[in-house]
């Protein structure tokens, strides 16, 4: 009888950008054509290094290419990357996802992406607002995302689009525009981001000068509510705090994280969960590079014990729509849910929903969610 493997998602950094926007902290670095093709050459030496020790255990379901802005690639790296990948890991995908700048697509790259098994994008627009999108530092305006859009659309992939809410100077008004013009374009799925202003970039700078006023906790929360309450009247449902969807078109591949499954990432300051185990990449080409020639790239290794992963699991799942399953913390832990944390379940019961088979945060309670799961971890 042939044993079933568990599934793994493969998460591909692609760190280049043409440019970088004002709010970003990722690991990525302004664009460089010379340094692509050796980029390319140790992601696919690293594919072959980490499938010696992870294809026989697993079946791929997921692969997530990020960035960055992995649309920088050229038609030739793309089929290297997947190709490699398809040829070292045993697959059976149910997504293929990429995120996509809307600067850096046209119909020969779309196609592309779909020979090569691609059936999601991610869209990384922000805003319909031209004035916000200058400001952000973005190089695509609305009219060259909504045409991004509609050809992604129509040619059959399913599209998500990121909008980001709590900027400088925006409004209600450009919250209720970009789902509104989402919707129409036909796109189905859509994850609010809330601003998050971090050290060393030109936003924090900006804000310390006084150039942009940041807007304050209150302000942002408003935002928030009002954004679920245009998603709702679009038939948008929430499945995780910052996602929405129509027609059950989740993201396979970001459920891993917050289910926590094993996924394993490749490339330069990519991280992985497998086996119980966390670590991630060198987050710099020169340490990417040494690692792959020595063989191991890994950094900041980490063994979870019982109640490291019993924490993540609470924290993770509270992010979801469904909650805590009872069941199936009972068949990860060996306890009772709901008499091991009878304690902190009592003094947030205002903010729950318990029922026989789960215990989730209300909607309405959402954005109180760190302050919950404290009690809980």
């Amino acid at each position: 009888m042939t044993q079933i493997k568990p599934s793994l998602g493969i998460y591909i950094h692609i760190p280049f950008c043409k440019s970088r926007c004002i709010y970003c902290d990722f690991v990525s670095s302004v664009d460089d054509c010379s340094q692509r093709d050796k980029y390319v050459e140790y992601l696919c030496r690293q594919i072959r290094s980490a499938s010696e020790d992870f294809s026989d255990k697993y079946t791929v379901d997921t692969i997530y290419f990020g960035g960055g802005t992995p649309t920088l690639l050229d038609d030739k790296q793309f089929d290297l990357i997947s190709k490699e990948i398809f040829k070292r890991f045993h697959c059976a995908l149910k997504e293929f996802s990429v995120e996509a700048n809307p600067c850096t697509i046209d119909r020969e790259k779309l196609i592309t992406l779909k020979n090569i098994g691609v059936t999601r994008l991610s869209i990384g627009v922000q805003s319909f607002n031209d004035e916000l999108l200058k400001m952000l530092g973005r190089r695509h305006d609305a009219r060259r995302a909504e045409d991004a859009i509609r050809l992604a659309v129509e040619l059959g992939f399913d599209v998500s689009v990121d909008a980001m809410i709590g900027l400088p100077n925006q409004t209600k008004f450009d919250v209720k525009d970009f789902i509104d013009r989402a919707d129409t374009l036909g796109v189905e799925h859509i994850s609010v981001y809330m601003l998050s202003v971090e050290e060393g970039t030109g936003l924090k700078s900006l804000i310390e000068q006084g150039k942009l006023i940041a807007k304050n906790d209150d302000q942002l929360a408003d935002l928030y509510e009002y954004a679920c309450l245009c998603l709702k009247e679009r038939n948008f449902q929430r499945y995780e705090i910052s996602n929405f969807c129509k027609n059950q078109k989740v993201s396979h591949h970001n459920l891993r994280y917050w289910q926590r499954l094993d996924y394993l990432g490749l490339g330069m300051g990519a991280h992985s969960l497998t086996n119980g185990e966390r670590w991630n990449n060198s987050d710099n080409f020169k340490d990417y590079y040494d690692g792959v020639d020595k063989g191991d790239c890994r950094r900041n290794i980490q063994k979870l014990s019982k109640e490291d992963i019993e924490s993540e699991y609470i924290m993770l799942a509270f992010r979801l729509q469904k909650g805590i399953d009872l069941s199936e913390f009972n068949k990860k832990f060996g306890e009772n849910f709901l008499m091991k944390y009878s304690k902190a379940i009592k003094k947030n019961l205002e903010f729950l929903e318990v029922t026989s088979t789960s215990v989730a945060i209300k909607d309405k309670y959402l954005q109180l969610m760190n302050s919950i799961i404290v009690d809980f971890i």
